[in-house]
């Protein structure tokens, strides 16, 4: 019994990982929209068969939003749904049952986020479609950051079991999808408010819990050619974010 306590013990103490000041990579690397019957996915094209290698396409035209350089804004309205676009679009947080510091998605919430939208031009590029980029960081505290995760109780069960038998099952609260941060998605544009304004629209990456979840960038009144213009950002049809959108002043928005 007393073996048995201390190895549950050692599960505890194990099960919680602390990391100081977590490093975060915000960089980009550029990848070409799709042709149509393909799909965009983890920085490449594919269809029914598999990878595609698409077409070279640039991307002269661009917006972006941020919330933290002064020069354009995001506003979160709805921090629910960012939240889950956090967790089972980008898997950036949340992803065990207990999260705590930079491991929670309240950190991501209150931490810098940036939405860069791009218009493709070239062989492969289609006039109705653009790529949007979703990076996010969480919140950095002044003098100590931290990440810390704990299972769920069956998780820990699973973890002494695995402990004592050498066979470990997976924790079923931990979510198991693949990170993607920044987020890049090929989006369908079109009209709306009788083309006064566009809308695009695309699902989530295909390895993530949001592969079936449509996302959208609304913008109500505005076309390429402004300089800035009003956006909102839905998640499954629910406006989660809006702000305003400013052309990019450098190569690629750069990403």
């Amino acid at each position: 019994m007393k073996n048995l306590k201390w190895m549950f013990g050692f599960v505890m103490m194990s099960a919680l990982f602390v990391g100081c000041d977590k490093s975060n990579n915000d960089s980009v690397v550029q990848n070409p929209t799709c042709a149509v019957g393909q799909y965009y996915s983890n920085g490449g094209c594919y269809n029914q068969n598999g990878y595609v290698n698409p077409a070279a396409t640039t991307f002269p035209i661009g917006f972006y939003a941020d919330n933290y350089t002064g020069t354009t804004r995001i506003n979160v309205v709805n921090s629910a749904k960012m939240k889950e676009l956090f967790k089972y679009g980008m898997g950036v947080c949340d992803r065990a049952a207990n999260n705590y510091g930079q491991a929670s998605c309240d950190y991501y919430l209150s931490g810098r986020m940036a939405i860069v939208i791009q218009l493709p031009t070239g062989p492969a590029a289609s006039a109705n479609s653009l790529l949007a980029t979703l990076i996010a960081q969480p919140r950095q505290n002044q003098y100590v950051n931290y990440y810390a995760q704990l299972p769920s109780g069956s998780g820990l069960l699973s973890t002494a079991l695995g402990y004592l038998t050498g066979i470990y099952l997976p924790d079923p609260k931990y979510y198991t999808g693949a990170t993607r941060n920044p987020l890049q998605l090929q989006m369908t544009v079109s009209s709306i408010n009788n083309s006064a304004g566009f809308e695009a629209r695309g699902y989530g990456d295909y390895w993530t819990g949001y592969n079936t979840t449509l996302l959208a960038i609304q913008v109500p009144q505005g076309k390429v050619e402004n300089s800035s213009f009003n956006f909102n950002f839905l998640v499954q049809g629910v406006n989660a974010a809006q702000g305003v959108m400013s052309r990019c002043s450098t190569p690629n928005c750069g990403l």
